[in-house]
């Protein structure tokens, strides 16, 4: 699977903050974000704290963010509605369909791997300048 390019710009930079990045970055992001999230199931907010801590220890890494903010990003964009008590949190079918329309149609775990064939690359490209640097 091939990310968007201004997607596959952002995940392999360190220390992003959602809110200065402009609208359709963030909304790229919170996107790719909104995947840890089964849809039409009810994710009660410990869940979600640990689907996103899980997030942004792998996919979203490039964020300089928690994932207290994140949840709250997430359900200000829509991406994810909370009921009226804070209590559970749903992704629905729109939420989907607007994920997909911005990443394509890959799975969740397409994404990931995605991303994390980028960052591999990346790191393999510093690697390599590295060595050429040293060997002159």
């Amino acid at each position: 699977m091939k990310l968007a390019p201004a997607l596959a710009a952002l995940v392999v930079k360190d220390g992003v903050s959602l809110g200065l990045l402009g609208d359709a970055d963030r909304t790229l992001v919170l996107a790719l974000a909104s995947t840890v999230f089964e849809v039409g199931r009810e994710h009660r907010e410990s869940d979600v704290n640990r689907l996103l801590s899980s997030w942004l220890e792998g996919t979203g890494a490039m964020l300089r963010i928690d994932h207290v903010e994140l949840r709250r990003w997430l359900v200000d964009a829509g991406f994810v509605s909370r009921d009226g008590f804070g209590r559970a949190y749903v992704r629905g079918e729109a939420a989907e369909a607007r994920a997909a329309d911005l990443l394509g149609a890959g799975s969740p775990y397409e994404l990931d791997a995605a991303v994390a064939d980028l960052r591999a690359a990346k790191a393999a490209d510093r690697q390599a300048r590295r060595r050429a640097f040293a060997a002159n």
